[in-house]
């Protein structure tokens, strides 16, 4: 994972990555919001910031690196075929649920942990249609992702980076 106590130099795709991700973490926010009081209105805009976060992870492990990912894609890929969305949107989440725990091991901001939890209940309630137990956690995880992403972007840009010469290919 990224080390702040590293810095490297940035190249213009590293920047770029940096701040997709960063946007995907306030994208991801504003439409956990927005599902908050439409919760079928924002599936497709939130497997969008899903994919969108997964390409752009910034992990050393390649496995953990490539978990995030697929599960971003097979969200995407889900969605798109139509069959059953709920799942799509559960994938998505794990992905924001695990750059959560991602940036909890990185900068050790502790009340990301909670993120998973917030988006797991999320997604159990909309699928056993306790669409007002949903609502609230709905708006805690967006409240989480909201933090997350205030705390990226006040970091510089270097720190998701840490040490290039770690990463598996």
């Amino acid at each position: 994972m990224a080390d702040p106590h590293i810095k490297c130099e940035l190249d213009i795709l590293d920047k770029l990555t940096v701040i997709l991700y960063r946007s995907a973490f306030t994208l991801a926010a504003i439409i956990m919001a927005i599902i908050a009081t439409e919760t079928n209105a924002t599936t497709p805009f939130l497997i969008m910031v899903a994919l969108l976060a997964s390409t752009t992870v910034h992990i050393y492990d390649k496995r953990f690196r490539w978990l995030i990912q697929g599960a971003g894609l097979f969200a995407a890929i889900w969605f798109m075929s139509g069959l059953w969305q709920p799942l799509a949107l559960g994938a998505a989440l794990f992905v924001f649920s695990a750059l959560s725990i991602k940036e909890y091991f990185c900068f050790k901001v502790k009340i990301l942990l909670l993120t998973p939890i917030a988006l797991a209940g999320f997604w159990f309630c909309l699928v056993f249609n306790a669409i007002n137990i949903a609502i609230g956690f709905a708006m805690v995880g967006a409240a989480l992702l909201a933090f997350a992403a205030f705390s990226k972007w006040r970091m510089p840009l270097h720190f998701d980076i840490g040490d290039k010469s770690r990463y598996q290919v």
